[in-house]
């Protein structure tokens, strides 16, 4: 696994430099207040030579000092990593200075006299988009490296950190796994990764959709069947367990399992055998049992305690998209980078508008949805989620229009485009639409036409 030191706004660094030594130590004494790790230099040469690339913080520094300005300062802070946010303290007479500031890369800057509160406003945004970028060049990094779990499960919040670590170390281990998460959280993703990454990589990795599977089909799924074992088993096939075999089974929507099956399949998880159907051989199965669900199985009357206890030696707990808010750009970037690669297209990525509307979206549909919004973006040259979702919303109306509305709205459409092109002769409307005028007469009051309109 590689080690990404996720940066955080605890553990962000803040350089604070000024020439004026009362209000650098007022300042940092002021900022020591909110922040762990605050470094004061009243030589800008010395904080030039504190900095460095991938440095995990901001800079605030003065406008104006006599060896180094602070414009150069930003210039030096900005070619060693363009990433680093420099906020500049300037006066009244320097305006001019700090707009130009501004235009070279400057993050922001603030005027003296300054109110405590807003200098600490404008570090904690600094400090904010220092904590993004930071944590979205590392994680770059290990997504170069096609074997990391980090490039299954892409995020850098604490989270999905500790998702990461929870699932490397039950991976190797040969126990069940439940994994518990929401629809569209990745559950599949995860039964990958404890497959791939555990001894039974190289065997079968076989997913079943217990939702998808009928009721009477399920048993001859799992167990196999003989020749004839019932009607329409016209050949022996071997089923999912046996093909398993020192591999991994996951099911997934495993609270769809139905009763009649639960009994059978916990039997043959006691035994590690399987006997298939209409037969009376049973054969040794060595299978990892790994099970998904977005509904709680403990005290579920209609999934067995038995088989919940046997499945549930081991569980993951998936958190929402909402839960996870630092990792929204990095995936819908991710995402769209993606689909703009695979098929040769581009787009101009996502703006601050449209960056602070995905972060503000509740994400039901969790990463599924995220990926739809971010291929949607691409293909419609999209930068606003609201008009993005409101479309989504005006097909599913047009979709769910009965028969006959939609019948009507195209008849009045015909009515309407033709006394256009005919300048409101009904003669020639009646012509080209084969219609009688007694039909046509009913059509206008039916749909409200005024056929004067249209004459020209």
């Amino acid at each position: 696994m590689i080690n990404i030191d996720d940066l955080n706004a605890e553990s962000c660094e803040v350089v604070i430099v000024d020439d004026n030594k009362d209000l650098l130590t007022n300042v940092s004494d002021y900022l020591s207040l909110h922040f762990k790790k605050v470094h004061a230099f009243i030589d800008p040469a010395e904080a030039i030579k504190f900095i460095y690339e991938d440095f995990p913080g901001i800079v605030v520094s003065d406008i104006k000092m006599p060896e180094i300005t602070g414009v150069e300062l930003l210039n030096h802070v900005l070619s060693c990593d363009k990433n680093i946010p420099v906020i500049l303290m300037t006066a009244h007479g320097d305006i001019s200075q700090a707009v130009q500031a501004v235009q070279e890369g400057c993050y922001d800057f603030i005027e003296k006299p300054f109110e405590p509160e807003r200098l600490l406003e404008s570090i904690n945004r600094a400090i904010e988009k220092r904590v993004l970028t930071y944590n979205q060049v590392h994680l770059r990094d290990a997504l170069k490296n096609k074997d990391a779990i980090e490039t299954r499960l892409i995020g850098v919040s604490p989270k999905m950190a500790k998702l990461r670590r929870d699932i490397l170390s039950v991976a190797n281990l040969d126990v069940p796994v439940l994994i518990h998460g929401e629809t569209g959280a990745g559950k599949e993703v995860v039964a990958h990764c404890l497959h791939d990454f555990s001894h039974r990589k190289k065997a079968q990795f076989v997913a079943l959709n217990c939702a998808a599977i009928p009721n009477d089909l399920f048993e001859s799924e799992l167990f196999g069947h003989v020749k004839g074992a019932f009607s329409g088993a016209d050949t022996t096939r071997i089923g999912k367990f046996e093909f398993a075999n020192k591999g991994s089974v996951f099911f997934d929507e495993v609270e769809s399992i139905p009763l009649s099956a639960q009994v059978k399949i916990l039997r043959s998880l006691s035994e590690n055998k399987v006997e298939a159907l209409g037969s009376n051989t049973a054969k040794d199965i060595d299978i990892r049992i790994i099970s998904a669900t977005k509904e709680d199985l403990k005290d579920n009357p209609n999934f067995r305690q038995d088989l919940y206890f046997r499945m549930q030696v081991a569980e993951l707990y998936i958190p929402p998209l909402r839960e996870r808010k630092e990792d929204i750009l990095l995936l819908f970037e991710h995402f769209a980078s993606n689909f703009m690669a695979q098929n040769d297209i581009e787009w101009a990525g996502a703006g601050i508008h449209l960056q602070r509307q995905l972060l503000e979206y509740n994400w039901p549909g969790n990463i599924r949805e995220l990926i739809n919004v971010a291929t949607r973006c691409v293909i419609k040259n999209c930068h606003d989620l609201n008009e993005l979702l409101n479309s989504n919303e005006q097909q599913d109306k047009t979709s769910q229009s009965s028969l006959k509305d939609l019948v009507n709205d195209f008849e009045a459409s015909m009515l309407i485009n033709s006394l256009q092109r005919h300048k409101g002769s009904v003669q020639a409307v009646l012509e080209e639409l084969e219609m009688e005028r007694r039909t046509f007469n009913l059509k206008l009051i039916k749909y409200n036409i005024d056929s004067q309109v249209y004459k020209k």
